[in-house]
């Protein structure tokens, strides 16, 4: 029996069981997908609390191959579980849907939630790359901690963005983890380069801030732009880790490992195994050197 099928087998603690395997490993694109849609059934008619704590908690191993609708589904039927409310934050997108008004250091603006559910303390980003901070959200009159899809809200926007959100007509929760992934199944070996490069871009320094949902650090007008959050970060490292087994081009090999090791915090045994079956007497001296730091006993990270 297949993991899909364990995920639907009539025993709880078999759907449990199966479940927990799901963070042991990393998949492949195609069964990520099919893995991901299976936990989304499986934890969308649980009635067992451990089985389904379970599901919820693996659901960010295979979150590249969660289609938003997939989350949108799940969310309406558990909205109380805070591992699919970080999911849902950092897949969220708003749209302006009337005009701005500048409020102090702050702007007031009518948004209408396009997919996921984004949470005050968010950061969100205009379409030239500006970040904003979602300080707060108003339903009807009263403050709301998260917008879902398909709700307009009137929302309180702060950060370096919010000046000119009167130019654009959508913020993005931020998008660089799921398009680093993307580009790291691409054919071009120079844009699995880039996308690995902006990996290691894109996870930064340890912070706060982040796209995780509550306790970011709005309200300060110069705010650098956030980090990546603990589950995007073992996201790519299990896309890193992935594409540099498989890797042919020794530039690309370099730029993944090289963002492996800027992402050292966030690896886990599933990406090491990986990097296990890589010889290291076949690669040029800079990569061999990544991988022997990323291998070495006692790393830190």
């Amino acid at each position: 029996m297949g993991l899909t099928e364990q995920l639907g087998h009539p025993a709880p603690r078999q759907r449990e069981a199966a479940a927990r395997r799901v963070a042991l490993r990393v998949w492949e694109p195609e069964a990520e997908e099919a893995i991901g849609a299976a936990l989304v059934r499986a934890a969308g008619a649980e009635t067992e609390p451990g089985a389904l704590a379970a599901q919820l908690d693996a659901l960010p191993s295979v979150e590249a191959g969660l289609t938003d609708g997939d989350l949108h589904r799940l969310g309406l039927v558990r909205s109380d579980s805070p591992v699919l409310a970080r999911l849902l934050a950092r897949a969220g997108r708003l749209q302006i849907s009337a005009p701005v008004r500048p409020s102090g250091a702050a702007t007031l603006a009518v948004v209408r939630c396009l997919r996921g559910a984004p949470r005050t303390g968010l950061w969100l980003r205009t379409p030239d790359g500006a970040w904003t901070v979602l300080e707060r959200i108003e339903l009807y009159g009263r403050a709301a901690d998260r917008l879902d899809s398909g709700c307009t809200g009137r929302v309180l926007l702060s950060g370096p963005g919010a000046r000119g959100l009167g130019e654009w007509e959508r913020l993005d929760a931020d998008p660089r983890p799921r398009e680093c992934v993307r580009g790291l199944r691409a054919p071009d070996p120079r844009v699995r380069a880039l996308a690995a490069a902006g990996a290691a871009d894109a996870a930064g320094a340890a912070g706060t801030g982040g796209t995780g949902g509550t306790g970011g650090t709005g309200g300060t007008g110069g705010a650098a732009a956030p980090v990546v959050d603990p589950e995007a970060g073992r996201m790519l490292c299990a896309a890193l880790a992935r594409a540099a087994v498989a890797e042919t081009d020794p530039a690309a090999l370099e730029s993944e490992l090289a963002a492996l090791l800027g992402l050292a915090p966030f690896l886990g045994p599933p990406h090491l195994a990986l990097l296990y079956a890589l010889d290291a007497a076949t690669l040029p001296a800079r990569p061999r050197t990544y991988l022997d730091a990323l291998l070495r006993p006692g790393r830190t990270g």
